[in-house]
C-alpha cells in the first residue's frame, strides 16, 4: 500500500524535478540546466567568466549553436509560463555570452507590460521598443550600451495602452530586419505566455524561441498549455 501510494503521488506531482525530464514531458530538446543564483544578482554572476552561472549558460549557448544551419538563430526570444522563471536572466546571459565570443548583438526588451532590461543599464525607458512600433524609426536614439557586458541593448520604452496592438503590425519584424543590418544576433526578452497575446505574437517573427522553465516551480500541463499557444503561433521553440 505504501508503495502504491508512493507512486500515485509521483503521478500526481506535475513539477519538473529533474532536466531530464524535459524532453519526456515535453518532447523539446533541453539546451541546458542552469543554477540558481543565491548570492548577489546574475548580472555579477555573469561578469565572473568563472561564476557557475556564466558556465551554464556557455553550455546553453553551445548547444544552441546546433539548432540551425548557421548555428546560433540571428534572431530570438526567450521567454516561460509565467513571471519569474528565469526568461529575463536568460535573455541577459546569451546576449553576454554571444558577446564574448566577438558577436555583435542587441538586447530587446520585448516585455512592454513589465520591463526590466532598462534597470541593468540603470537607464530610464522613456525611449524604446514602444517608439518604434509607434512609427518612431530612428533606432540610434532608442539604445543605450550595457559596456560591462559587451553589448547594446533596446528598453522596452513607454508602456503602451495596449502592447498586444502595437506587436499586430508589421514593425516588429521591420525593427529585427533592420537591427540584423547592424548586428549579428537580435535578443528578445519576451513576456511570459499564459494570460498574454504578447509572446505569440513576438514568437512568430523571430526565428527560435528559448523556454525557459523553472525546476520544481511550475506544472507540466501548464507549461503544455503555453507551448501549445506558440504552436499556434508557428513558432520554433
Amino acid at each position: 500500500l505504501g508503495a502504491l501510494l508512493a507512486l500515485a503521488l509521483e503521478q500526481m506531482d506535475e513539477a519538473i524535478a529533474d532536466p531530464a525530464e524535459v524532453e519526456r514531458r515535453l518532447g523539446l530538446p533541453l539546451l541546458g540546466s542552469v543554477p540558481k543564483v543565491e548570492d548577489g544578482s546574475p548580472k555579477d554572476a555573469l561578469l565572473d567568466r568563472k561564476s557557475d552561472l556564466f558556465d551554464a549558460y556557455l553550455a546553453v549557448q553551445t548547444s544552441l549553436a546546433f539548432t540551425t544551419e548557421h548555428g546560433v538563430p540571428h534572431s530570438f526570444a526567450v521567454t516561460s509560463t509565467r513571471p519569474a522563471e528565469g526568461k529575463s536572466t536568460t535573455a541577459l546571459a546569451l546576449a553576454t555570452t554571444l558577446a564574448r565570443a566577438h558577436r555583435k548583438v542587441i538586447l530587446v526588451d520585448g516585455d512592454m507590460r513589465s520591463p526590466s532590461i532598462h534597470h541593468l543599464g540603470g537607464v530610464g525607458h522613456e525611449r524604446g521598443l514602444s517608439n518604434f512600433l509607434a512609427g518612431d524609426d530612428d533606432i540610434s536614439t532608442l539604445t543605450f550600451p550595457m559596456e560591462e557586458l559587451g553589448f547594446t541593448a533596446m528598453s522596452a520604452g513607454p508602456l503602451p495602452p495596449n502592447a498586444a496592438e502595437l506587436l499586430t503590425s508589421n514593425r516588429l519584424s521591420l525593427l529585427i530586419e533592420r537591427l540584423l543590418e547592424t548586428y549579428d544576433h537580435v535578443v528578445i526578452d519576451s513576456p511570459p505566455v499564459m494570460g498574454l497575446a504578447d509572446a505569440p505574437l513576438i514568437a512568430s517573427r523571430v526565428e527560435g524561441v528559448i523556454y525557459a522553465v523553472e525546476s520544481h516551480g511550475i506544472r507540466s500541463s501548464l507549461v503544455k498549455t503555453a507551448l501549445s499557444r506558440l504552436g499556434s503561433a508557428n513558432a520554433r521553440i
